[in-house]
């Protein structure tokens, strides 16, 4: 903000001070967590969820720590200008930064990231008490609180053929009625797992496939990828497998954010406060999911032992632990 003078001031001309140049300010919050753990722990502690030497650990004290150092640099500067921060480590940290630092970008980073262990993000904001403990839902953790998805490495999805989300319809069963996603209150999941759709330029392999170019159209959605399916992917490190929880995940992600712009819109008639509409919104969420993300630990486990078993007689080792 300081008025630059003379070859400081010829080298940023026409502006005065160098924030006049910028459109607006980016945190990454990884070398952040980094230092405050410096200061707060030991570094050899072991992270709870991701690997140290590429992320730090999930606390939940880093929110409430990173919180005022973001106010303090943003406080002198002006409100008009956009703030983005990278590597957030949950949707209730976003939710977080948005609501106490008025964050207005975020990364994909975490939804990424859970993709890569073998997690289908399955939840919404704002909460929709449906989607909690439901037939299909995530389970509920130790604290009573439900995932942000499946684990779809574990066995228990061997055999479930349901959708990879329950707060989501598929292309498929919302294309069966006219008014089925507004009586079920339930969004379309976009993404190529969930509502894939019929290629026009197919290549034909053989008569099935002939068949299934003639009568399919891009009206009508393909029947989504189950979770079995890609648990089958997974434990056969299919690449497609990565690709779909991606697409997947990514299309979750943005529907929070869409969420998020809704609730922070809906300016009530008599002028009562949005922020506060938008906090009671927030604690809802962090009341009914798991903050603790007991499933990516899990997740991360289970993708080692898939992993360490790549080449060296898995398909036995895994009919020994089905049977």
């Amino acid at each position: 903000m300081e008025v630059l003078c003379g070859k400081e001031a010829e080298a940023v001309r026409p502006f005065k001070c160098l924030d006049q140049g910028v459109v607006g300010y980016v945190f990454d919050l990884v070398p952040l967590r980094l230092s405050l753990k410096a200061d707060n722990t030991d570094m050899n502690d072991t992270p709870n969820a991701w690997d140290a030497q590429t992320s730090p650990p999930l606390t939940k004290l880093d929110t409430s720590e990173v919180v005022p150092l973001l106010r303090a640099s943003l406080s002198p500067l002006p409100q008009s200008k956009l703030r983005l921060v990278n590597s957030a480590r949950s949707p209730h940290e976003i939710l977080r930064l948005i609501q106490h630092v008025g964050i207005d970008l975020f990364d994909a980073e975490w939804a990424q990231r859970a993709a890569d262990v073998g997690v289908a993000l399955d939840f919404r904001f704002p909460v929709c008490m449906r989607d909690v403990g439901g037939n299909g839902s995530p389970r509920t953790s130790g604290n009573g609180k439900c995932d942000l998805g499946h684990n779809l490495y574990d066995t228990g999805y061997a055999h479930d053929f349901s959708r990879l989300a329950e707060c989501f319809l598929d292309g498929l069963s919302a294309g069966t009625g006219d008014d089925i996603e507004e009586s079920t209150g339930l969004q379309v999941c976009p993404c190529a797992a969930c509502s894939p759709i019929p290629s026009s330029s197919r290549i034909s392999h053989s008569l099935l496939d002939s068949e299934l170019t003639s009568t399919a159209t891009k009206a009508t959605p393909l029947p989504p990828f189950t979770r079995a399916y890609l648990h089958h992917l997974l434990h056969t490190h299919e690449m497609s497998a990565h690709s779909l929880l991606v697409m997947h995940n990514l299309a979750v992600l943005d529907a929070f954010f869409a969420g998020v712009r809704s609730v922070l819109g809906d300016i009530h008639s008599d002028g009562s406060d949005v922020g506060g509409n938008f906090a009671k919104e927030v604690e809802r969420f962090v009341d009914n999911y798991d903050e603790e993300l007991e499933v990516f630990d899990e997740a991360r486990v289970r993708w080692r032992e898939v992993e360490m078993a790549r080449g060296k007689g898995r398909l036995a080792r895994e009919r020994e632990k089905q049977e």
